[in-house]
């Protein structure tokens, strides 16, 4: 049990030093205190575990456990660790932005084992401030190390570690790498390239991210090994959750084709092996393969890792709130203003005020009784008075959007929108997404049937309720289902709407099926849209002319047929619907 005492005047000595750490970096700095934890028991209310100290990006605070200072032997040290913690928030990573770009950057370099990004991306970050407070600042930081190595410590990858900075700041073999078990010519030649690099990348840190990890990325490959590394590591992972809790990061989706060329094996590097602007690395265990893009000219990243990215930036991150900013995110340039119906104000001439009527005005435009009230003698220019007349309504025109109802194919044919980019969801984003901007109400609805169907309640604006809808998966059923029109527009609806209906030849499978009612679905498809205003657009996954006689049938009702053959199409029909059908008059 420690002494409270000591606790006591370990908080007052470091609070005392807390102005001379920000000295370190910037006279000007403004940072609030540290958080300061008494016991482990304040320091994991903070989220503060298995470290002495951590920072938080998204409030930008730093937190120490007094209690683990103590412990480890620190306690002369404040200057330096709460130096190294602001170099977190002023350096790198600094914001939420680079920290989610340096983690993409490192993934690249991880195949296979992406998981332990944030762990790689905080060791690199340590190297670049630490390198920078020994080097220029001559602050203790390699004296810190020495306090905190136990024998308990030390793998072969601590031991990599310790050699890389007892090559950054020339100390002897063994200074801070005290476990002579583990050496090898290997961690000695990997420690060398691993100081040049911290060096070389000092005031580009961003782009040493990839050459970093593929140095250290065959120490991490094993499961047992990258375990047991880890529990040895955690004493240092002070910004693995920087951005826990963070709120959304934009500008993460589009694929990083800059960090993918800078993977690079400085091993292979140093030897003059270099091939183009990537090097294949033996480390990784097979050439580097393309990235593969998706999305519009196939330059975003997949669903599925920008997931796993950004659960990475913030491990508190909801999925559904990641997948509704991807979607949003990759529509947001392709969105325009939403098409209106237009009505002039009629307006009435209000009377406003009184001025002075003179000879060349119209003899009708004098007020004889206020120009009596004014003066008995009634003098041209002088006394004669006029009444102004104003408008009660502005000439604007009044703007009154186009509800839309849209309907997606989600049976089973269709791709799971979060594990697979999808053209129909994108589509029906822009869609949605200009409605709302324009003032407009939009429903939303996805039908495998038979089967299952998820809509919103109707017609919203609600931007959140709207995108958990569209981005959802229902892998049921073999098409759209007929039947789900029939709510919003069995009756003539209040305001008009477009229906759009994004769906493959199914559809007409399901047209064609048993109603077991006196009214087919023929007929449904064909009161709807009278009752919705007369306005539906079929967007047919299908080659032109198939079922040729369907779609004549179709469009004698009065819909609008459009023809995709790849779903990559779907992104012009996207825009083009809402120019010819919805552009602002």
């Amino acid at each position: 049990m420690l002494n409270q005492t000591e606790i006591e005047r370990t908080v007052a000595l470091w609070k005392s030093q807390w102005n001379q750490a920000k000295l370190e970096w910037n006279p000007l700095l403004r940072l609030q205190e540290p958080i300061w934890c008494l016991s482990h028991q304040e320091a994991k209310k903070e989220g503060l575990t298995g470290s002495f100290a951590m920072i938080r990006l998204t409030d930008h605070r730093i937190v120490i456990n007094i209690e683990e200072v103590v412990e480890r032997g620190i306690t002369d040290y404040a200057i330096e660790v709460l130096a190294h913690e602001i170099g977190h928030h002023i350096f790198t990573p600094a914001n939420l932005y680079d920290n989610a770009i340096l983690l993409n950057r490192i993934r690249f370099a991880l195949p296979g084992i992406e998981d332990r990004a944030p762990m790689v991306s905080n060791l690199y970050s340590d190297f670049l401030i630490n390198d920078k407070l020994q080097r220029i600042n001559k602050l203790r930081m390699s004296k810190v190390y020495q306090a905190i190595n136990t024998e308990d410590n030390f793998s072969e990858f601590w031991t990599l570690m310790m050699r890389t900075y007892e090559y950054l700041w020339r100390l002897n073999r063994g200074e801070l790498a005290t476990n002579l078990s583990f050496h090898s010519k290997k961690i000695d030649a990997d420690a060398s390239l691993l100081a040049s690099l911290i060096r070389s990348y000092a005031k580009n840190w961003i782009h040493g991210g990839g050459r970093f990890a593929v140095m250290v990325y065959p120490y991490l490959m094993d499961d047992k090994t990258f375990q047991e590394a880890r529990k040895k590591i955690l004493i240092l992972l002070d910004a693995e959750d920087a951005g826990a809790g963070a709120m959304d990061v934009s500008g993460m989706t589009e694929l990083d084709l800059e960090g993918y060329d800078e993977v690079i094996d400085m091993r292979k590097e140093a030897l003059g092996l270099q091939e183009g602007e990537g090097i294949k690395s033996d480390s990784l265990g097979s050439e580097k393969n393309e990235l593969g893009g998706q999305g519009p000219r196939n330059g975003y990243m997949g669903p599925g890792n920008y997931i796993d990215l950004m659960k990475q930036v913030n491990p508190k991150a909801d999925e559904q709130r990641l997948i509704n900013a991807y979607y949003k995110e990759i529509a947001l340039p392709h969105l325009i203003d939403f098409p209106v119906e237009i009505s002039e104000n009629v307006s009435l001439d209000l009377p406003e005020g009184l001025e002075t009527w003179d000879i060349g005005d119209a003899i009708e435009e004098v007020d004889w009784l206020q120009s009596a009230i004014l003066s008995p003698a009634l003098i041209p220019g002088l006394t004669t008075q006029k009444r102004t007349y104003g408008s009660d309504a502005d000439n604007a025109i009044a703007e009154s959007p186009l509800n839309v109802y849209i309907g997606i194919d989600c049976s089973g044919s269709m791709m799971n929108p979060k594990q697979n980019f999808s053209w129909p969801v994108l589509a029906a984003t822009i869609i949605g997404l200009s409605a709302l901007r324009a003032g407009a109400s939009v429903m939303g609805c996805l039908s495998g049937e038979p089967g299952d169907y998820l809509e919103t309640d109707g017609f919203i604006t609600d931007e959140t309720d709207l995108l958990t809808t569209l981005t959802s998966y229902l892998g049921t059923g073999y098409a759209y289902g007929i039947e789900r029109l029939r709510k919003p527009f069995e009756q003539e609806a209040t305001k008009k709407s477009h229906i759009v209906i994004v769906t493959d030849n199914d559809i007409f499978s399901m047209l064609d099926s048993d109603t077991q009612t006196k009214q087919t679905h023929w007929e449904l498809a064909e009161l709807v849209l009278k009752n919705a205003g007369g306005h539906g657009t079929m967007v047919l996954h299908s080659y032109p002319d198939y079922n040729k006689d369907f779609v004549i049938r179709l469009e004698k009702m009065g819909w609008k047929v459009y023809y995709v053959t790849n779903e990559t199409e779907l992104l012009k029909f996207a825009f083009e619907f809402s120019q010819q059908n919805y552009a602002y008059v």
